[in-house]
C-alpha cells in the first residue's frame, strides 16, 4: 500500500466515523489523494475532512484547497438537485396512482453522518412489471429525454432524464440473477422486501418510501458484488453498505438475512466483504451480521481491484478508452468481462464463472434488442 492511499482511507474513515484524522507529518502528496478519492466516488467525505482540519487544510497547497472546496459545494448542490428531482418524480407518479421505491441513493445518504457529502450518482426508483408503462407515460411530459418505448419491455429498467441532468432509472425488476434457482429466490425476496415493511423517509413533506431494512441489507450488497465482478466498484458502495449496517445494528431479522445469503449462495461473499469494511474502513466487528475473521484472507485482493478500477471501473483502460463506434464497445466490453473473469477467479471461483456466463448470454441478448429496436425490427 502506498503512502497516499493509506492517508486516503485514513481520511476516508475520519470523515466516515467523525474522528480526527491521522496524517504523517510532511505529507504532501495530495493531488494523489484528492484524484484517487474522486475516482472511488467519496470525494465529499474525504474534501470535508481534509478541510475541516485545521492543521491538514494549512499543509495543502492552495490550488488543491480551492479544487477540494469548491467540488464540496458543488456536491452539496447537487444533492439538493436530486433531492428536488426526487421529490418531483415521486410525487408525480404518486399523483397517477403509481407508489414507487428508492433504490439505493439517496435513501442511502440518510445514514451518512452528513448526508450531503456523499457523491451523487442517479435516482433508481422501482415501480414493478405492472407499472412500468404507466409511469412511463407519467413521467414523459416532465422529462427532457426518455428512451424508446420500445426499452420498456427490455431488461430490467429504462431511463429518463429530467430537468437539470438528473437520470432516473425506472425499474421494472430491482434485479436479475444468474440461474432460475437463483432468480426465483431472489424475486421473491425483492417482491417481500418491495411490499412489506417498507421504511418511508420524509423529503421535505414527501414521503418516499425505500426496500424494507432486511432486503435492503441484501440488496445493497448484491448490487455491491455484482459490480465488484462485471464493471468493478468504489469505495462509495462499501460505505453505503457499512453506514446502512451501522445505523440497523441490532434492528436486522438476522435468521431471514442468513437463509437468504445461503440460499443465494452469497454467505462467503458477504463475509469476506464484511473483512474489508472492518479492516480498511474501521466498523467494529460486531455490528457487522455474520462477521468471519476466517475470510480475511481475500481482503488485499479485493481492496487492490478497487482501488485499481476505480467507481464501476472508471480507471480501467477499457472505459477511459471508450469511443464512440457501438459494436467496437461491445466487443472491447466482451474482451475486457473476459480478462477481468481470469482475474477474479481465484477468489471467488463460483459467482465468477455464474456472472461471466450470465454476461456473455445476456451480452449478446442486450446487443440484439438494441438492433431491434433501433432498425424498427418488429
Amino acid at each position: 500500500m502506498k503512502q497516499y492511499e493509506d492517508v486516503f482511507l485514513e481520511l476516508l474513515k475520519a470523515g466516515m466515523w467523525g474522528r480526527k484524522p491521522q496524517v504523517p507529518q510532511g505529507f504532501a502528496e495530495w493531488g494523489s489523494v484528492v484524484r484517487l478519492a474522486k475516482s472511488q466516488s467519496v470525494l465529499g467525505v474525504v474534501g470535508q475532512a481534509m478541510l475541516s482540519d485545521e492543521e491538514i487544510a494549512s499543509n495543502m497547497p492552495q490550488e488543491f484547497r480551492t479544487k477540494v472546496k469548491k467540488f464540496v459545494m458543488n456536491n452539496m448542490l447537487t444533492h439538493n438537485l436530486l433531492n428536488n428531482t426526487l421529490i418531483k418524480v415521486v410525487s408525480t407518479l404518486r399523483e397517477g396512482g403509481v407508489e414507487s421505491v428508492l433504490l439505493k441513493g439517496q435513501g442511502l445518504a440518510r445514514n451518512y453522518p452528513q448526508p450531503e457529502l456523499r457523491q451523487c450518482g442517479d435516482i433508481d426508483l422501482y415501480v414493478g412489471l405492472n407499472n412500468g408503462e404507466k409511469a412511463y407515460e407519467l413521467l414523459s411530459p416532465i422529462a427532457v429525454h426518455a428512451d424508446d418505448k420500445a426499452y420498456l419491455t427490455v431488461g430490467k429498467h429504462y431511463h429518463v432524464t429530467m430537468p437539470g441532468g438528473v437520470e432516473v432509472e425506472v425499474h421494472r425488476y430491482t434485479d436479475n440473477h444468474l440461474t432460475k434457482k437463483l432468480e426465483e429466490t431472489y424475486q421473491a425476496a425483492s417482491d417481500k422486501g418491495t411490499s412489506e415493511g417498507l421504511v418511508t423517509y420524509d423529503f421535505a413533506g414527501t414521503p418516499v418510501n425505500t426496500p424494507s431494512d432486511d432486503f435492503n441489507a441484501f440488496f445493497i450488497f448484491n448490487h455491491l458484488f455484482h459490480h465488484f465482478l462485471t464493471s468493478g466498484i468504489g469505495l462509495r458502495q462499501f460505505c453505503d453498505w457499512m453506514m446502512f449496517l451501522h445505523t440497523r445494528k441490532g434492528k436486522l431479522d438476522t435468521d431471514y438475512l442468513h437463509k437468504l445469503l445461503t440460499d443465494m449462495e452469497l454467505l462467503g461473499p458477504w463475509q469476506a466483504f464484511g473483512c474489508v469494511l472492518a479492516d480498511w474502513l474501521g466498523m467494529p466487528e460486531d455490528e457487522f451480521p455474520f462477521f468471519d475473521r476466517k475470510q480475511a484472507g481475500r481482503v488485499d485482493k479485493i481492496v487492490r481491484r478497487v482501488l485499481n478500477e476505480g467507481n464501476f471501473g472508471r480507471e480501467r483502460a477499457i472505459v477511459k478508452n471508450r469511443g464512440t463506434n457501438y459494436l467496437l464497445n461491445k466487443t472491447r466490453s466482451f474482451f475486457g468481462h473476459t480478462a477481468k473473469s481470469i482475474g477474479l477467479i481465484s477468489i471467488f471461483p463460483k459467482p465468477v464463472w455464474y456472472q461471466f456466463k450470465n454476461t456473455i448470454v445476456r451480452g449478446f441478448a442486450a446487443v440484439w434488442a438494441d438492433f431491434r429496436i433501433k432498425l424498427k425490427l418488429s
